[in-house]
C-alpha cells in the first residue's frame, strides 16, 4: 500500500511540475498582452417588440452603433482574432417613452479577458408613434397667364393625417400640396402629393404615407369696367349740381367668361344730394356683383358731388369787336355803329364764372348770305365753357358789307 502511494504522489507531483513548466513557456514564449479592437457592430434586440408596442427608437445612428472593446490574453491568442470574432449588442425589451440607458453586452473568444468597453452603455431615446389631421395648404409653381384671375383653391380632402414619433408630428408646422399653374386659362383640377414642412420650412417625413389630394384651381378671364355714379335729387335753391366723379373711375373684374361678357359698367349705390349747398364725397357700395369677383379694390369706391353756388357776370363789348365770319369773297364788313355796346351776361356755377375773362368770349355775326350795302347780322357769343346760360343785351347788329376794292379808294 506504501509503494502504491508513493507512486500516486510522484504522478501528482510530476503533473504539477508539467502545468508550472508549460506556464514558464507559455510566459516566456508568449507573454500577456492588451489588444483593442475598435467598431464592433451593436445589435438591437428586440426592436421588432418595441414596435409592436407602438413605439419608436429615435437615435438618427440605430443603424451604425459600434463599441470600441479592450481586452487581455496571450500574445498568440491576439494575434488570431479580429474584430469580427466579437459580438455587442443591447436588448430594448420593456423600454417605454423616454431616454433609458442600454448596457452593451460584448462577448469575445474563450481564453481571452475583456477589460472594458467603450462606450459601456447606450441612451436610448424611445417615443410613441402618434397621428395627429392637418388642414391643407395649397401652393402654387408659376402664375395664370396674363389677364387671367386664380381664385381660392379647393382640396380634396382638405385635411390629411400624419402619423409618426411624437417630436416629429409635434414639429409638423404645414401640410402642402404643390400645383403648378403656369400659363393656365382654365379650371384647373389636378392630384398631387402632400408634403409636411416644419417650421423652418424643412421637409419631414412621417410613419405612414401622407397620400395625395385632388385640388380645384378656378381661373378666370378678366377686364377693366367704368364705375357709373347714380346722384339723385337737386341741391338748394340758387346751387347747382357741377360735375361727378367716382375714385376709381375703372375696377377690374373676373368671372366666367360668359357671365363677364354681359358686363359692360357697374353702377355704384344712390347718392342723394337734396338740399346740399357744398361738396359731398360719400363712399357707396358696387351693385349687381352676383356671380363677379372685384379685384384690386382697396377701399369702397368714394364718389364726389361737386354742389356750387349759382352766380352771374356781365361783360361789355363794342360793336367793333364782332367777328364776321363766312363773308363773301372779295368783300369787307363794318359795323354801322362801331362805339355801340352789347352786354354779355353769363349764368353759371361759381368755379367756371368767377374766373371767366371777357377774352375767353367771342362775338361773331355770320355774314352768308349778305348783300352789299346795310345788312342786320345775328350776333352770337362762342365759348369752351359751358354756361348755364348766355344772353346778350343786343342779339343783330348793323353791319355795312362794301367790296374790298370800293373800301381801298
Amino acid at each position: 500500500m506504501k509503494i502504491k502511494n508513493d507512486k500516486l504522489v510522484i504522478q501528482v507531483t510530476c503533473l504539477v511540475v508539467s502545468v508550472i513548466l508549460w506556464i514558464i513557456i507559455m510566459v516566456e514564449t508568449s507573454p500577456l498582452l492588451e489588444g483593442t479592437y475598435n467598431n464592433i457592430p451593436v445589435t438591437i434586440k428586440n426592436i421588432a417588440a418595441l414596435e409592436n408596442s407602438n413605439l419608436v427608437m429615435m437615435n438618427t445612428d440605430k443603424d451604425n452603433l459600434t463599441v470600441t472593446v479592450r481586452v487581455k490574453g496571450y500574445s498568440e491568442q491576439l494575434s488570431k482574432i479580429s474584430k469580427g470574432d466579437f459580438s455587442a449588442s443591447i436588448d430594448v425589451l420593456g423600454y417605454g417613452e423616454g431616454i433609458t440607458n442600454a448596457k452593451i453586452e460584448v462577448s469575445g473568444p474563450s481564453g481571452v479577458e475583456i477589460v472594458s468597453t467603450y462606450p459601456a452603455q447606450i441612451a436610448c431615446s424611445i417615443e410613441s408613434i402618434i397621428s395627429r389631421v392637418m388642414d391643407v395648404t395649397v401652393q402654387f409653381d408659376g402664375n395664370q397667364a396674363n389677364d387671367y384671375y386664380r381664385s381660392l383653391p379647393l382640396s380634396n380632402p382638405s385635411s390629411v393625417k400624419i402619423t409618426g414619433p411624437r417630436s416629429v408630428v409635434n414639429s409638423a408646422n404645414l401640410a402642402v400640396a404643390t400645383v403648378n399653374i403656369d400659363g393656365v386659362t382654365n379650371d384647373l383640377v389636378k392630384t398631387v402629393p402632400v408634403r409636411i414642412y416644419d417650421g423652418t420650412d424643412n421637409e419631414i417625413f412621417m410613419s405612414s404615407p401622407v397620400g395625395n389630394v385632388e385640388v380645384t384651381v378656378p381661373v378666370y378671364p378678366t377686364k377693366y369696367v367704368s364705375l357709373v355714379p347714380n346722384v339723385t335729387g337737386t341741391p338748394q335753391e340758387g346751387y347747382q349740381l357741377a360735375g361727378v366723379t367716382v375714385n376709381p373711375e375703372k375696377v377690374r373684374i373676373a368671372a366666367r367668361k360668359d357671365i363677364l361678357d354681359t358686363v359692360k359698367e357697374l353702377k355704384l349705390a344712390e347718392l342723394d344730394v337734396s338740399g346740399s349747398y357744398n361738396n359731398i364725397m360719400s363712399p357707396r357700395e358696387v351693385l349687381n356683383t352676383d356671380g363677379l369677383i372685384i379685384l384690386d379694390l382697396a377701399t369702397t369706391p368714394v364718389i364726389n358731388a361737386v354742389v356750387e353756388e349759382v352766380v352771374e357776370k356781365e361783360f361789355v363789348f363794342n360793336n367793333s369787336e364782332v367777328q364776321y365770319i363766312n363773308l363773301a369773297e372779295g368783300t369787307t364788313a363794318e359795323p354801322a355803329n362801331p362805339d355801340g355796346e352789347i352786354t354779355v351776361k353769363v349764368v353759371g356755377t361759381s368755379s367756371i364764372v368767377n374766373s371767366l375773362k371777357k377774352t375767353d368770349l367771342i362775338l361773331t355775326a355770320d355774314m352768308a348770305g349778305a348783300l352789299q350795302g346795310n345788312n342786320v347780322a345775328v350776333v352770337q357769343c362762342v365759348t369752351e365753357e359751358k354756361f348755364n346760360s348766355i344772353t346778350l343785351s343786343n342779339e343783330t347788329v348793323e353791319v355795312t358789307v362794301s367790296s374790298a376794292l370800293t373800301a381801298e379808294e
